[in-house]
């Protein structure tokens, strides 16, 4: 890790800067302030919340390598505040699977009532809405149309359609939409973590923007093993990320 060279946008580091501890450690890292600052040969590693400039940044330089850091998938709901969060290189989610180079699923924070097996037989679809965000901008869609169109088509269908709109907090939120995906029969999101869930529940998915699990959307009655790796693999818990295995994982599981 010693070799590698950093920059950190001031609001990130100001907000979760606990993530960021190890690289200003071990690392040349620098912290910037506006897009005039970043170097070419530096990875651009921010976290959520972060200033529009970021995103404008990546969005306009293609050869800018960045890594992308928000709440974790699996086990914050068990936490006052978020101790899990995941790592996406040149991506704001990891969507691409590979082979890892020993089990982490030990690691995910698993509820018995967030596994299931197998059951494709609903009442309705579930659309798991999600709020107007900067993803939006970065896949290049306006989020009145998307919402226009996506609900129209889909209340166009045989299948009853249920909108879940983006609210709550984690716990809340944790115990009511798990239910509305157990009683459904396919779960629809855009980048939700929901897929996520949707899949350890036993139900098929549709990805309609970009997901970490979109490798998988549309199958049903696999091995779900990889599946937990490649998640257990892309996010990491504090301590993960104070000690460096984040991101040493994460270099060897995303960018080598």
């Amino acid at each position: 890790m010693h070799q590698y060279k950093f920059q950190v946008p001031k609001n990130s580091k100001e907000v979760r800067g606990q993530l960021f501890t190890y690289l200003y450690r071990m690392c040349d890292t620098i912290t910037i302030e506006s897009p005039e600052e970043i170097q070419e040969d530096r990875f651009l590693a921010f976290s959520h919340p972060f200033d529009d400039w970021v995103f404008d940044a990546i969005r306009a330089n293609p050869k800018l390598k960045f890594f992308h850091i928000d709440n974790g998938y699996i086990g914050n709901h068990r936490h006052k505040t978020p101790f899990y969060y995941r790592i996406s290189y040149n991506s704001l989610q990891n969507t691409v699977p590979r082979p890892v180079p020993h089990s982490r699923r030990n690691f995910l924070e698993m509820d018995d009532n967030l596994w299931q097996d197998w059951n494709p037989v609903g009442e309705y679809n579930l659309l798991v809405m999600p709020n107007n965000s900067n993803i939006f901008k970065y896949l290049g869609e306006d989020y009145s149309t998307w919402r226009r169109d996506t609900i129209k088509y889909y209340e166009s269908q045989p299948t009853k359609l249920v909108i879940r709109e983006k609210e709550g907090k984690r716990r809340q939120r944790f115990k009511e939409v798990l239910p509305l995906m157990s009683n459904a029969k396919e779960v629809i999101t855009y980048h939700s973590m929901a897929a996520v869930e949707a899949l350890c529940l036993g139900k098929p998915i549709k990805i309609l923007g970009q997901s970490a699990v979109e490798h998988w959307q549309g199958q049903i009655n696999f091995d779900r093993s990889e599946m937990l790796e490649h998640i257990a693999w892309s996010q990491f818990s504090r301590n993960e990320f104070a000690s460096g295995t984040a991101w040493k994982c994460t270099f060897n599981y995303q960018v080598k």
